[in-house]
């Protein structure tokens, strides 16, 4: 008989190959998952149960990257200043700096080399990284949930958009879609988040990306929330037509704070980043509001950059642990380790499933397609865009090539229209 608890002859299961292995240890490190979940997500999910000092030697075996043995100062340097360079607006401390990297990378570094390193390279970035100084904060309460896809709420972001660049007639609207327990669901730029199908297309999309609504879904008091609030009133009473709660809630902008705060750490992230170099259109020469080729290409461009900037920032939100606070009601684990498991956390599931014919049969009531909608230039001038994008060997959608792209792309958009 197996002695399961001793020393010998314990039945760990099976291990799986090295190439299953070597990339779920590395996504426990990119996670940063404690020992403890590692242990038992090897247990539950691959049927292999081990001990610490085993996992140890297959980190060691597979270099699984860890904060406890950082890389050499020099190597830690170069991709710190890496990530300052692309940080134009000095938003990223040395917690997100050592997340990001370690995202892009695959490198750990520790809190403390970060810090070491960051105020090397940066000494004053600490100050102006501080808070509302001297401001007088709203009092806030206390967000509590009884489980995951409870409350999900929904909001646009203008910091892009034209009146913010005043760069004639371009801007981006941003919308997006947050769990009232924390994770980030969905987020998207589009060319009008003050337009109700626009919404409602945004709505479709991440009931598509997520397989299932919430039980409520809460936004901002505005008529661009019509088609949305419809669409979800109609497919929760299809669903779940006993329960008593309202299917959506319409409240104030700074009450609405999940979805606030979302672009509060967007703005931390990249968000301000972006505007910075955007804003730059006005020194650089190479932009002319009043040319439509012009302006098409910074349509077509940016929106790319700016989407990929959101999946980015989308990734590390929702991977990230926050902050512990004091009288947190809600865990402050990394958002998709609470949605992995919302059992452990004292969170039950639940999300109303939507097939996926059902999101495109109400995509298909609506007076506009989403691509109409979602569309930034004619039809030929993508085709056109994108064949020159490629020639120029479809350099990285990142913020601080933008206009290099730009560049190489407008003189070959220009001579393709001549």
């Amino acid at each position: 008989m197996v002695n399961k608890e001793g020393a010998n002859g314990v039945d760990n299961g099976t291990r799986p190959s090295d190439d299953v292995l070597r990339s779920v240890l590395h996504d426990f490190a990119r996670r940063r998952l404690s020992v403890d979940k590692r242990l038992a997500e090897l247990a539950s999910k691959h049927g292999y149960s081990i001990k610490k000092s085993k996992l140890a030697e297959l980190n060691k075996e597979f270099q699984v990257p860890s904060p406890r043995k950082p890389v050499a100062d020099g190597v830690a340097t170069a991709l710190i200043a890496e990530h300052l360079e692309q940080d134009i607006g000095r938003r990223h401390g040395p917690a997100r700096v050592q997340q990001k990297v370690l995202l892009k990378h695959g490198v750990a570094l520790s809190r403390y080399q970060c810090r070491k390193i960051q105020h090397k390279l940066d000494p004053d970035g600490a100050e102006a990284r501080f808070p509302h100084k001297g401001r007088r904060e709203k009092k806030r309460g206390q967000l509590t949930a009884v489980g995951i896809m409870q409350e999900v709420h929904c909001d646009g972001h203008e910091k892009l958009g034209g009146i913010a660049l005043r760069l004639g007639d371009v801007g981006f609207g941003i919308y997006g879609f947050r769990c009232h327990t924390g994770k980030v669901l969905h987020v998207d730029v589009v060319p009008n988040d003050r337009n109700p199908l626009t919404v409602a297309h945004c709505y479709l999309d991440f009931v598509r990306e997520t397989g299932e609504i919430s039980l409520q879904l809460t936004f901002d008091g505005g008529t661009e929330t019509g088609y949305m609030a419809a669409i979800q009133t109609e497919l929760r009473c299809n669903e779940l037509s006993e329960l008593d709660r309202p299917a959506t809630r319409s409240l104030k902008s700074t009450d609405n704070i999940p979805a606030e705060s979302m672009w509060s750490y967007w703005l931390e992230d990249e968000g301000a980043n972006l505007k910075t170099v955007l804003l730059q259109g006005h020194d650089n020469g190479l932009f002319a509001p009043g040319n439509p080729l012009h302006v098409h290409l910074f349509q077509w461009l940016w929106s790319r950059i700016i989407r990929n900037h959101l999946l980015q920032f989308k990734d590390y939100f929702n991977s990230t642990r926050r902050r512990s606070q004091k009288n947190k009601l809600l865990p402050t684990d990394a958002p998709n380790e609470v949605f992995a498991a919302p059992e452990e956390y004292g969170l039950e599931k639940l999300g109303i499933g939507i097939p996926r014919e059902v999101v495109e049969q109400f995509r298909a009531r609506l007076p506009l397609s989403r691509e109409h909608v979602m569309r930034w230039v004619p039809d030929e001038f993508d085709e056109i865009a994108q064949y020159y994008y490629e020639e120029i060997g479809s350099p990285q959608l990142e913020h601080t090539f933008g206009w290099e792209i730009y560049r190489q792309m407008l003189p070959l958009i220009l001579e393709a229209y001549m």
